[in-house]
């Protein structure tokens, strides 16, 4: 019986397109003398089965046979395995800003009341201009030390938009709030520079 399942269980793999398969594994029933597969085994066949390019019911049924696999069997399904293309990485996606606003905002750190309940809330808005990501607009919410991307498009769109209303407000008020400036996020020092919440140099570089 357990031999008829280990046939069928190498058929059906058989039977699945794989890109680039090689000689699929013979899978041999458990005799009396074949121990069970270490622990080893067991997570280098997980780890193969879920990085190889298998469809989901290959992979399904590769699982579902493992509780039927000895040493020797395993063996061969991880040689079969090792075999196949690995799935490619996905791309890392930005956390881009994607918003009519975007023109009006430069680099910097804003503060804005959000809309949603008035409280004041901390942002991050990141242009690059070199690398791969140049060209690209990034927002993250600011919480003490932690910068936490805003995957969300409708709510940073939200954001986007209430901070384009007073953009050098928004720099300002950040500034005002944290003691450090809003442009280039260095301490304000000077009480002139506390109180405006943009320092001197970025003053003049803003035209303020």
């Amino acid at each position: 019986m357990l031999s008829e399942i280990l046939e069928k269980h190498l058929r059906e793999i058989q039977a699945q397109s794989v890109p680039k398969p090689v000689q699929a594994p013979t899978f041999a029933a458990p005799t009396t003398g074949f121990w069970a597969p270490s622990d080893k085994q067991v997570k280098y066949f997980k780890a193969l089965v879920e990085g190889k390019q298998l469809t989901p019911e290959q992979r399904a049924q590769l699982m579902s046979g493992l509780a039927v696999l000895d040493c020797r069997s395993i063996t061969s399904s991880i040689q079969w395995l090792v075999g196949l293309p690995w799935t490619p990485p996905r791309p890392a996606r930005p956390n881009v800003v994607s918003n009519t606003n975007v023109g009006k905002i430069q680099e910097g750190r804003y503060a804005i009341a959000h809309p949603a309940d008035q409280t004041l809330h901390f942002y991050e808005v990141r242009k690059p201009v070199e690398g791969k990501w140049a060209g690209f607009v990034f927002m993250s919410e600011l919480s003490g030390e932690n910068h936490i991307p805003m995957k969300d498009r409708v709510a940073r769109d939200v954001v986007y938009a209430e901070i384009a209303k007073d953009v050098t407000g928004s720099l300002k008020l950040y500034g005002q709030k944290i003691g450090r400036c809003g442009h280039c996020s260095k301490q304000l020092t000077d009480e002139v520079s506390r109180e405006f919440g943009i320092g001197p140099v970025c003053r003049k570089a803003l035209g303020l």
